[in-house]
């Protein structure tokens, strides 16, 4: 906690507010996504559903994916704790949807489903569109696939792999929005990354969670927001988003915003 403290003290004193930047595209990002107040109605029945999870004491085993992942250990869990410790928050995910609701993408791609709240939010903003989310653990997948049956959510597809051979069954496919959540690694987000922005068109986009998570994380960040391929890169601190967009020049903003405590 200490070391992320510090890390906001140190965005804070790069950072700037919305009221001191110009670009007309990022300020229209902010009042129409980041301002937006609206309670829209898809939101109701994912936090009942997130509520009811809470209660939620039933025991499963985790597969064990290594450093970095959501699931950390092979250990006993309860649903409950999952609920709490792992899955988006109910800022984070309601911003997911505002950001599908604005860009209007077709098909999305999350790393790391988990109980399926973020899927759904990405899902709902937008039933014509199609979600791809990608779990490797088998008791994770029948749990989302319940919630998005709970949810009455039908444009959901789980690939139910790791990320490493789910990018290979999906690598006939194009996404205009990729969601980056699942593993905290520098090496594997570099790598998933690399393999995402082959496809990118004009308007991609691509969201990277919890990118002050480690320093592992924050270097990768640093490497993406840089890459050559990348116009415009914004950095809430809670998230990172970076875009597409074919500009002369390189533009990156570090916004202090309510959205950096999502």
């Amino acid at each position: 906690m200490l070391t992320k403290v510090l890390l906001y003290l140190r965005f804070l004193s790069c950072g700037t507010s919305k009221y001191n930047i110009h670009s007309p595209f990022v300020h229209s990002f902010i009042e129409n996504v980041l301002d937006d107040r609206h309670l829209y109605y898809n939101f109701l029945p994912i936090e009942q559903l997130r509520k009811w999870l809470l209660a939620q004491d039933k025991q499963l085993f985790l597969n064990d994916f290594g450093a970095g992942s959501k699931y950390s250990s092979s250990k006993l869990t309860t649903i409950s704790q999952l609920a709490k410790k792992v899955q988006s928050s109910k800022h984070k995910g309601q911003l997911l949807f505002k950001i599908v609701n604005y860009f209007q993408p077709k098909k999305i791609l999350e790393f790391g489903t988990s109980l399926g709240l973020s899927s759904a939010y990405l899902a709902s903003s937008n039933k014509s569109s199609k979600v791809y989310t990608i779990e490797g653990d088998k008791n994770i997948v029948t749990l989302a696939k319940n919630n998005f049956d709970k949810l009455r959510i039908k444009n959901i597809d789980i690939v139910e792999k790791k990320f490493d051979d789910a990018i290979e069954m999906l690598s006939n496919k194009s996404f205009e929005l990729v969601f980056f959540d699942g593993n905290h690694r520098k090496e594997p987000t570099l790598k998933y990354f690399n393999w995402a922005k082959k496809k990118i068109t004009q308007n991609s986009i691509f969201i990277f969670d919890d990118i002050y998570w480690s320093k592992e994380m924050k270097d990768a960040w640093d490497i993406i927001r840089q890459d050559s391929k990348v116009s415009l890169s914004i950095d809430i601190f809670s998230i990172g988003i970076v875009f597409f967009i074919d500009k002369n020049q390189k533009e990156h903003f570090q916004l202090i915003h309510k959205s950096n405590f999502y």
